[in-house]
This record gives structure tokens, sequence and C-alpha cells, in this order.
């Protein structure tokens, strides 16, 4: 069976941009916003779609679905009703990212993984909405030196799956590529060449490149970390962690910084939901 997996964010979906941004908002978190439902919804569907479509066209059997925006709202950033009939979801509580439940709910070797709605990591140049998972208060994550935001953790989580393309903001393709060389990149928006498209206008060049790094899969490595795994967490200015009087883990926490160790990538993104319980003001 071909199953894709399909991880989704917001803020790297087409035609959102600073004049717009609130469409990012969940509705669940900004209630008195529109526009997240009015139009946000609407154009991370766009993206989504057309990935499905190349999928299909490509002869996938089943996509799987993380929607990961807005993590710990309970409804979908995506209507769900308007993609194909062989979308589900993970039944993961609140939409959280419980990175040991989604991959256990994924067959053992998936076909392939696309990432799609997508950011870049805090700090980086000529971005839409740059962050790492939470910015602030994280500066950055990294895991055995390799610097992860969103892009990261999912292609980690899935690791052994051939990681097919990345779709989102220009700058997202940085950390994309460093996960893996040959991974197709598909831009929907550009800051450097203040290239702002509608999602009417990128869907059929999102459904050109999914499809075509789908019919390539044979030369799009996974992304691999095996073995032990040696976590750092920093935080921005402003924030500090009060780390508690016992903690059942391998680490340790300085005033902006943490550090943990892991047998494993699933138990090392486990402890880092821990880690940042202990985040304050400060």
């Amino acid at each position: 069976m071909k199953q894709l997996i399909l991880c989704a964010d917001m803020e790297g979906a087409s035609g959102i941009f600073e004049e717009n941004w609130e469409a990012i908002r969940h509705g669940e978190a900004y209630p008195q916003g529109k526009l997240w439902r009015q139009f946000g919804r609407q154009a991370l569907t766009s993206d989504i779609l057309a990935v499905c479509q190349a999928a299909n066209e490509a002869g996938a059997d089943e996509i799987l679905l993380y929607d990961g925006h807005y993590a710990g709202c309970a409804e979908h950033n995506v209507i769900l009703e308007q993609l194909p009939d062989n979308v589900r979801t993970f039944d993961v509580p609140e939409r959280r990212f419980f990175w040991r439940r989604i991959r256990g709910q994924a067959a053992w070797e998936p076909w392939a993984l696309v990432t799609v709605g997508q950011h870049a990591r805090y700090g980086e140049e000529n971005a839409y909405f740059p962050h790492t998972i939470q910015s602030p208060p994280i500066r950055g994550f990294w895991v055995n030196s390799l610097h992860v935001a969103e892009i990261g953790t999912a292609a980690l989580s899935f690791r052994g799956v051939p990681y097919a393309a990345n779709v989102g903001c220009a700058a997202s393709h940085r950390e994309a590529r460093e996960l893996s060389p040959q991974v197709g990149c598909i831009s929907v928006k550009d800051k450097t060449k203040n290239w702002k498209p509608s999602p009417e206008e990128t869907f059929p060049l999102i459904r050109q490149g999914v499809r075509q790094a789908l019919e390539d899969i044979a030369n799009k490595p996974a992304v691999e970390m095996n073995g032990a795994c040696l976590c750092r967490l920093e935080l921005t200015e402003g924030f500090r962690f009060e780390p508690p009087a016992r903690f059942s883990w391998k680490g340790e926490f300085a005033r902006t910084e943490a550090w943990w160790e892991a047998p494993y990538v699933e138990m090392a993104l486990e402890l880092f939901n821990e880690v940042r319980e202990h985040i304050v003001q400060g």
C-alpha cells in the first residue's frame, strides 16, 4: 500500500502575508477574529488539496494528514470535507505534538513524506512568520546538532520514510534541505523577490511539483537518525527556565538553556514537551 504522510502547518500557506496575518490565528484561541475562518482555512485547504491530487495522480492509496498548526485547539485548520475520500487524519487529542502516538498510527513503511504550509525557523532572514515551534520563548532546538523546528520534528518522527517534498515559504526550504538535500522544494511565496501569489496561482505549481517529486521518489532519501539523541533547547530574551527540584530524565538546566538525552528520537521529542513546561518569563 502506498501511504503518504502529510504534515501541515499554516504560516507557510499560500496567500497569507503580513498584511493579512490574522488569517493564521486559530478561531478557538482568538474567537473575536474572523479572518482565519473567512480566508485562512481555505488558503491552507487549497495547498493541501493540491498535494492530495498530486499524490493520487502518482498512485497513492491512502493519505494520512497531521494538521499541527495551533496544536492544542481541537478544530482543524483544513476543511476536511473538501479533501479526497482517501484522506484520513491522525487520532491525536486536540491535535497535539504527540509524535510517538502519531508515528504509531502510520504504516511501518510509508511510501513518502510531504510537508506543506511550512515556515522558516526563528531568526531566518527573508521569511514569513519565522519561529521555532513557539517563538518567543523558544530561540532554537537542536537534536544531535541538527537545528530543527516544525519541519524537522515531523521529518525526524518519520525517519526512514523518503522525504519527497516541502511546500511553503521559500525560506522554509533551508531547514528541509539540511534534513534531506534531495527533497523537492515548492515555494508558494518568496520575500526576497516580493513574490506574493494567491492560492489559485500556486495550486497548479504545488500539484505539478509534488507529483514530480513523488514520481522521483527513488531519488528522495529518507531522513535518518538512529540511536541515542542529545537535545538542546535555547530561549529568547525575556524568558528563563525554572527547573523542578527533581526530574526523571537525564539532563540539566541553565538559565536560558536546557539539555537532555534520550535513547531514540521519539522519546527525545516527547521529553521536549516536558522540558518546555519549565519555561517562565523573567
